[in-house]
């Protein structure tokens, strides 16, 4: 199925799913919503409950439905792009062997977990000639798209500085990087990857220019047994004397649900408008009794207590960039905040300043020669992360069906930023500044 075909076929772009997961259910739902454009086929999921329901969902039938992604790459191509959602270590493998067989692959973040496998991505995507989209969603961010388009056209002048802070809910958290899939760096990848690989990316893009120079510092500091609070066990189900008031007890987050644990906080996740009790349970594995949620804490990973488990992830680090042209930047990113994944950037030019909130929709520009702030509102858009899922699957669309068309998030713009994550935490790790030569 060549790129030729596809940009001159009126017919939808054919798309199987490896990884029937959070990710690769957004992204296939966000097609679905375009049947003009897209046609979901296939799909590959080792959990069974999860393969079911996607393939009845897409009305895939069932000689099209794979138990693994290694059965459905071992069989002739059935599609003419191939959504990557699998764990981050399993990307390289399933990304390489797509591209080989011909197929266009929308990668979700990161590439891979090594510089060497993203590399080698890169060179296969060169060689084969397919395309390779990254989903790296705060380029396609609607209040992103504008900051940058007021960047390109001067508004405040040549960029002096970038200051972009992530500020994760602390119960979010612990529930995905201290007990949940991406807690310890030797079965998934370390945080700044996982998590903030598309904050670096998303900085990089900003300032438009090489990166030249990082140094970093973090830590886990708080989610270990120094912190435990008298009287707690291994679990929360242990007969706990902290659980009546631990901000992380596992029995209210999936039990009693979280407006239980904290009804200030915003538990309802403006990005894509599902409750994240809903999300949190559905990382268990299992149904949706009591009896068999109990079970899931009493046995597995998200019933441990936050300060035993076996997490490896820093739950606070700085980063510090230096661009070409003497730009400089600074990425902040925290477990300890009141809303779940809250995003601010300030951008300091020679003759203004550009803030902008990726949750509240807007983008504040002060411009120095004026002495005034202009608001720009923007529209809430209802679709996974504040609608650049949407956006990511309609770009996909364009670029294939496009002549000459480069993605947003190429293999190379992605590797590219991806060396300044693998930088970043080579510095954190030798406490030194580290140069993008090395």
């Amino acid at each position: 199925m060549s790129q030729v075909n596809i940009m001159r076929r009126t017919s939808p772009i054919t798309v199987a799913v490896l990884g029937a997961g959070h990710r690769g259910r957004a992204y296939a739902e966000q097609m679905a919503m375009s049947p003009s454009d897209f046609q979901v086929v296939a799909v590959a999921e080792n959990d069974d409950g999860r393969r079911e329901s996607f393939a009845s969902v897409h009305q895939i039938s069932s000689d099209m439905v794979f138990a693994t992604s290694d059965d459905l790459l071992a069989a002739p191509q059935i599609s003419d792009v191939i959504v990557v959602a699998l764990m981050d270590q399993d990307h390289m493998k399933a990304t390489v062997l797509a591209l080989r067989k011909g197929y266009n692959v929308l990668l979700e973040k990161p590439m891979a977990t090594t510089l060497e496998d993203c590399e080698l991505i890169e060179q296969v995507q060169r060689e084969t000639g397919k395309i390779v989209m990254v989903c790296h969603v705060l380029r396609y961010h609607h209040v992103n798209q504008k900051v940058k388009s007021l960047l390109e056209s001067g508004s405040i002048g040549k960029i002096v500085s970038i200051d972009h802070v992530e500020a994760l809910d602390p119960v979010f958290f612990a529930s995905m990087f201290v007990r949940g899939q991406w807690r310890n760096e030797a079965t998934s990848t370390f945080f700044l990857m996982a998590k903030c690989c598309h904050d670096i990316d998303l900085i990089s893009w900003f300032a438009g220019v090489d990166c030249l120079r990082v140094s970093s510092f973090g830590s886990l500091s708080y989610f270990t047994r120094d912190s435990e609070p008298p009287g707690a066990t291994d679990r929360c189900t242990q007969g706990c004397l902290a659980e009546p008031t631990c901000p992380f007890s596992a029995i209210k987050i999936h039990l009693e649900g979280m407006p239980a644990l904290n009804p200030q906080i915003q538990y309802a996740d403006s990005e894509s408008d599902v409750d994240m009790s809903r999300v949190y349970n559905s990382s268990l594995g299992c149904g949706d009794s009591q009896e068999e949620i109990l079970h899931a804490l009493e046995h597995g990973a998200y019933g441990k207590c936050v300060y035993r488990s076996d997490n490896t992830a820093v739950d606070r680090q700085v980063v510090a960039l230096e661009f070409d042209k003497g730009i400089v930047a600074t990425f902040t990113v925290t477990a300890f905040n009141a809303r779940i994944n809250q995003r601010l950037t300030r951008i300091h030019g020679t003759d203004g300043v550009i803030t902008c909130d990726y949750k509240g929709n807007w983008v504040e520009v002060k411009t120095f020669a004026s002495n005034k702030f202009e608001r720009i509102e923007l529209p809430h858009v209802a679709a996974g992360h504040g609608g650049a899922d949407k956006l990511i699957v309609e770009s996909l669309a364009k670029t294939l069906r496009a002549p000459d068309a480069t993605p947003l998030t190429s293999a190379k713009a992605s590797l590219d930023s991806h060396r300044v994550v693998f930088a970043a935490e080579r510095a954190r790790q030798c406490g030194r500044v580290v140069s993008l030569t090395e």
